[in-house]
């Protein structure tokens, strides 16, 4: 073994920036959006038209910028030509967005 003498000992830097790691992990992170079965597509459409006729709030989980989102709102306008939703306030988004109703 070899003395070191008075050499003055430096820290070894062996951890990563965490706060740069994680934000590289957020930014590559990308949710998939699910595949609904065609029954659940149906009544996510029942849901949608009986809170729409009743005027009631409801609250949506959709897809968006490969993230999950969360809207509880009333339903302004059904647009069946451009398959779109339009909420109070004015947000729009479409039904193939959709991905959960809670009433």
């Amino acid at each position: 073994m070899i003395d070191r003498g008075f050499i003055k000992w430096q820290p070894f830097n062996s951890l990563i920036n965490r706060k740069m790691v994680m934000s590289d992990l957020e930014k590559n992170k990308k949710l998939k959006k699910p595949t609904l079965f065609p029954e659940e597509i149906e009544k996510i459409n029942e849901e949608i038209l009986n809170a729409y006729y009743a005027k009631s709030e409801i609250t949506i989980i959709y897809y968006e910028n490969n993230l999950y989102k969360k809207i509880t709102t009333l339903i302004v306008n059904i647009n069946s030509s451009y398959k779109t939703i339009q909420f109070r306030g004015g947000k729009v988004i479409s039904f193939n967005q959709i991905l959960q109703v809670i009433n």
